[in-house]
Parts: structure tokens; sequence; C-alpha cells
């Protein structure tokens, strides 16, 4: 255990505080912890690469570490009507699909072979920005137009790198298969 795999582990356990607050509606607090939850996750990462510390168990806890952060606060918010149930449910089954993926490359023996892409870079940015701007809507007592604008956005781009991954993974997979026969 390193010290970025220990802030990572603190970011999940910020988790369920966030969804306390949330349930609670203490807004303000809700998104200051979601605030330093991102914040760590810029942390542990740059000590990871400026330190050398990374880990094959860092490489795992933290994109975990962010999708729970992620579902969990879209999920929230889907239910407490300030974000449309459906696109929960993209961002839900997206990521499903991505974890589910990851441990059947891990299966097969590929490792970390699917690794983030640019635009799913991007895609996770525009998640983080929507769920701000949902959650700051919560604390004003307003609904930002932002926040409608963004679920479009990030509806598309759920789906474009959804299918990115999609296609990486067979063209990954029908790759290694052919190296395994040739």
């Amino acid at each position: 255990m390193n010290l970025p795999n220990t802030i990572t582990l603190f970011r999940i356990a910020l988790v369920p505080v966030f969804l306390v607050f949330l349930i609670q509606s203490r807004y303000g607090l809700a998104v200051g912890v979601f605030v330093v939850a991102g914040l760590t996750d810029a942390i542990d990462g740059a000590i990871a690469r400026l330190m050398n510390k990374k880990t094959t168990l860092g490489a795992l806890l933290d994109p975990l570490a962010d999708k729970f952060l992620v579902l969990t606060a879209f999920t929230a918010l889907a239910l407490m009507g300030r974000l449309p149930l459906w696109l929960a449910g993209m961002v839900i089954l997206r990521d499903a699909a991505i974890i589910a993926g990851c441990f059947y490359f891990y299966r097969l023996g590929f490792g970390g072979a699917l690794r983030p892409t640019a635009l799913g870079k991007l895609t996770t940015f525009v998640l983080i920005v929507l769920l701000l701007s949902a959650l700051a809507g919560l604390y004003t007592g307003r609904q930002f137009a932002l926040t409608e604008y963004l679920s479009g956005l990030a509806a598309a781009l759920l789906a474009v790198s959804g299918f990115q991954y999609i296609i990486r993974g067979f063209g990954i997979i029908h790759g290694k298969k052919n190296n395994l026969a040739g």
C-alpha cells in the first residue's frame, strides 16, 4: 500500500459520505465532498506518476473509484429528478460494459489492454461537469439550462465512446487471437 493507493481508498470512502449528505439535503456539503473526491483523483494520479508509485492495485482501484462516484451521483440525482433517468441508465450501461470488458480481458490474459481513449476521457469530463451543474442546481434551488444542454451532449458522447470501446475491444481480441494462431 502506497500513498496514491491510500488516497484512492479515501476517495472510495468519500462516496457514501457524499450520498448521505445528498439524501439529507445538505447540498453544500455534498458538493464539497464531490469536489474533494475529484481533487483526490488528480492528486493520487500526479503522485503516482511523479514519484513512480504506479501499482497494479492502483491501476485497478483508481478507475473503479471514479466509476463508483459517478454511478452513485448519477443514480441519486436521477432518482431525485435532477437528471433524466434514461441518462443515468446510459451511464450505468456503458460503465457496466466497460467494467465487464476489462474483467473479460483480464480472464483472457490480456491484462490492461483496453486503455481509456481521448473520447472516453472527454466523456468522463463532460459527465463530471454535468454532475457539478446538477449539484449546483440543487444547492441554489434552481435548474440550470447548462444541465439540460450537457445532458444531451453527454448522451451523444456516451453512445459514441461506448461504441468506440466495443469496436476497440473486438479489435484487440481479434488481433490477440490472430497473434496466437500465427
